[in-house]
């Protein structure tokens, strides 16, 4: 991809329409000025320090100075306070251009939403429109810049009207619920007397004022008017509808990527003329009808894009679906199927940390916590013309790989998520999107999620089948030698019978009997005897071929087994090459003893109804012969 310059925007989700408004903002003006968008998000907004949070916070740690431009912090959309000063001890160090958002630091340039006049402005129409004289004030936290400008509006209003504002008609709140209802209870008790409105600086607490007065039996609006701030969509669709203003966050947006361009480049840029301007959104609760279409639009707009997905995503048991399958290839091709839950999309990566399982390691506590894999593997590659199983390499210094020009033209806006388990780091995920409106939706965070957690399902089911199979290796092995021991070759010589039966092959069993042992280990030790018995095993194994198993099946004895094309002859050469290993390892050892061993063999196809123990005496007795024989020759 052709680099482009590049801004980080850093924010806890997206998953609200005044944080959504915020992105359209900060995507318009840099698709216009022709800077990408790299924007790091978490599933979780916690403030815990727990394990999960630690698993989400780690793709912050892809963000590196020498990749990107300048930064935009949303600081008041983290929840963790540590983070925030991570961020301000990181980026105060770094020295390239911050525009923090809704949040003020010493270190960078604060940008806050226009909203004194809009807040003014609906407290005029709660004047002018409604003929409301007594109306308290419900703000944010004392101090806070948000809550104050707001504040400022509202009394901007009610001076301009020449209405008074006594001394407890001004509410500090929390931006939350806790002190609205707590307005609501002191209303219903009698201990405040209900005032004509109730302006408030957010819509989460005129939500909750509104829904707690309706239950103590008061009616919005008749017995009084409230209104909110955000023009959220959940206030718009509320019953009744909140009047809210939609605030100048889009332009917000814009102001940020326009100060640092100013500060990258030295060129003045000013915000596009298209972008929508804050404005007052007029509906039941404050006793107007005027935007009932409004409603209606925005109603629809939310089912097609929030609710009919969110039911698509409901209804497909993606989770269950992708644990389903045995090996990545087929997580990974299955999790394609499931691309249709996510409204828009356009682009999607699956980005894998090299050796992301970890199987290898014996240590399971051994992985990355913190920070990704040198070298990543984008294991799917999605896009609208059709799907890539690839694993291409890229760094992950690069964050985002060269090769996502071949699927992106010109200036994106690229929305990053951590695939992890708890603190155990596998990746991450890239999507692109058609219409930054439909990042607004939870669903492609929460398919993010399920990933993390299917690739933990497989990892530990791998994991697990491996110590499985090494326990039953070790069960049937020979501790000493490595080769199979008796239980292990019962198991697969019944296999190799079954087989030369089924298939009328032939089937070739030879024993093998250390000579001597016992003098050996009463002369030269039992180090010696575990030596020679070694020998005799490796030059067993020495000549064993693909379709044949070896084993020690007792203290000096050994079996081999196979079936395939068999004849007397090459029988012979077995022997031969088994009795030759003997005697190039005796000349070369050193040892003031010699390694050989007695050899019988059957070789033949197996009749119906026979077992394998029958074969194994029939050999065993040949092997004893030549015991006797070899026995006769070392006395003369």
């Amino acid at each position: 991809m052709k680099k482009r310059r590049t801004i980080a925007v850093i924010a806890a989700d997206v998953f609200n329409s005044y944080m959504n408004r915020i992105f359209i903002g900060i995507s318009e003006q840099c698709r216009s000025l022709g800077y990408d968008v790299l924007t790091f998000l978490m599933a979780f907004n916690l403030d815990s320090g727990g394990l999960i949070q630690q698993g989400e916070e780690n793709i912050f740690s892809l963000i590196k100075a020498d990749v990107i431009d300048g930064v935009i912090l949303l600081a008041g959309n983290l929840a963790s306070q540590n983070l925030v000063d991570k961020f301000v001890k990181t980026f105060s160090h770094w020295g390239i251009p911050v525009v923090a958002l809704d949040h003020d630091f010493d270190f960078c340039d604060s940008l806050y939403a226009e909203d004194t006049e809009l807040f003014e402005q609906m407290t005029d129409h709660f004047i002018e429109a409604h003929g409301c004289k007594k109306i308290i004030c419900l703000t944010g936290p004392e101090g806070s810049p948000p809550a104050m400008s707001r504040l400022e509006g509202y009394k901007r209003s009610m001076k301009k009207h020449g209405l008074e504002i006594a001394g407890d008609d001004i509410i500090f709140g929390d931006f939350w619920k806790i002190v609205s209802q707590r307005l609501a209870k002191q209303f219903i008790t009698g201990e405040r007397p209900i005032p004509d409105a109730v302006v408030c600086a957010n819509d989460e607490m005129a939500r909750s004022l509104c829904n707690s007065m309706v239950k103590g039996g008061y009616r919005i609006p008749e017995d009084f008017k409230i209104s909110g701030y955000d023009g959220s969509n959940r206030a718009v669709l509320e019953i009744p509808s909140i009047s809210t203003v939609c605030p100048e966050n889009i332009r917000m947006g814009a102001n940020a990527v326009c100060i640092l361009h100013k500060k990258i480049t030295g060129e003045d840029a000013a915000p596009l003329d298209t972008l929508e301007r804050g404005r007052l959104i007029l509906a039941r609760s404050c006793g107007c009808g005027s935007n009932t279409i409004y409603s209606v639009k925005t109603g629809e707009d939310f089912s097609n894009r929030i609710e009919r997905f969110d039911d698509y995503y409901n209804k497909s048991c993606m989770l269950d679906s992708l644990m389903e399958e045995e090996n990545l290839e087929g997580l990974i091709r299955r999790l394609n199927g499931f691309v249709y839950t996510i409204r828009g999309l356009d682009t999607y990566m699956l980005c894998l940390c090299r050796n992301w399982d970890n199987i290898e390691n014996e240590n399971d506590d051994d992985y990355i916590r913190e920070g990704y894999a040198d070298i990543m593997e984008a294991k799917m590659i999605y896009t609208r013309k059709h799907t890539e199983f690839i694993g291409r390499e890229f760094r992950s210094a690069d964050i985002i790989p060269d090769f996502m020009g071949e699927y992106c033209e010109g200036p994106s806006a690229f929305f990053l998520l951590p695939l992890h388990y708890m603190d155990r780091c596998f990746g991450y995920s890239i999507f692109r999107f058609d219409d930054i409106r439909n990042v607004e939706s939870r669903v492609f965070a929460k398919w993010n999620r399920n990933i993390g957690l299917a690739l933990e399902y497989l990892r530990v089911r791998t994991k697990l089948m491996s110590m499985n199979q090494r326990i039953l290796m070790s069960s049937i092995r020979d501790t000493l030698t490595g080769v199979y021991n008796r239980k292990g070759f019962k198991r697969m010589a019944e296999g190799i019978l079954r087989r030369a039966c089924d298939e009328q092959e032939t089937l070739l069993v030879i024993m093998v009997d250390l000579d001597r042992l016992k003098m050996i280990n009463d002369n030269f030790g039992h180090i010696e005897g575990d030596n020679a018995i070694t020998v005799v095993a490796n030059a067993l194994q020495s000549c064993c071929g693909m379709n044949e198993v070896c084993a020690r099946i007792g203290g000096d004895e050994y079996a081999l087994i196979g079936c395939g094309d068999y004849s007397e002859e090459r029988v012979k050469k077995y022997f031969e090459y088994i009795r030759d290993y003997f005697k190039r390892y005796n000349a070369a050892s050193g040892k003031r003893y010699e390694v050989s061993a007695s050899l019988g063999a059957f070789c033949g196809v197996p009749e119906k109804g026979k077992t394998i123990d029958d074969y194994i005496s029939f050999a065993d007795e040949k092997m004893y012969e030549d015991k006797q024989k070899r026995r006769k020759q070392r006395k003369n």
